[in-house]
């Protein structure tokens, strides 16, 4: 019966470690703030999330992780309007801050759930001077 029951707490240990050995990007834990995907755009190979958490009125902190960024490069990130990824609208409505080797960590002056009413997509951009490409889109969604 004791062999038993240390087999069962050893299995039961053993199946709940790769839950708390694993490292969700930006180290931001998975059900905290409201977290939705990043998609590559033109090839680019990065990929992650975006994270909103409310900043008081008026106000969001953005933290987006990506994974495929170039190390030691920074890359801008914006919000610009956009129903989905494929239909993003030119002009930037406000940047977030620099990421630099894959994470960004900012606060932007909209709303959380302005930010999420399906009109607004974060672009992350190779360069974070003026005609940079897109690299990777999150469509801000509910």
């Amino acid at each position: 019966m004791k062999s038993t029951l240390g087999l069962a707490v050893a299995v039961l240990l053993l199946a709940a470690t790769p839950a708390f050995a694993q490292a969700p990007p930006g180290g931001v834990p998975y059900g905290a703030g409201y977290q939705l995907g990043v998609e590559e755009i033109n090839d680019s190979g990065q990929v992650g999330f975006v994270t909103l958490f409310d900043a008081g009125p008026a106000h969001t902190r953005i933290v987006t992780a990506i994974e495929g960024a170039p190390a030691g490069h920074v890359e801008a990130v914006a919000i610009q309007h956009g129903r989905g990824c494929r239909h993003i609208e030119p002009g930037i409505i406000v940047h977030s801050a620099d990421m630099h080797n894959g994470i960004s960590r900012g606060v932007v002056p909209i709303s959380q759930d302005r930010l999420l009413s399906g009109n607004y997509v974060v672009v992350v951009y190779s360069e974070t001077h003026p005609g940079a490409r897109a690299v990777a889109c999150g469509w801000l969604y509910r």
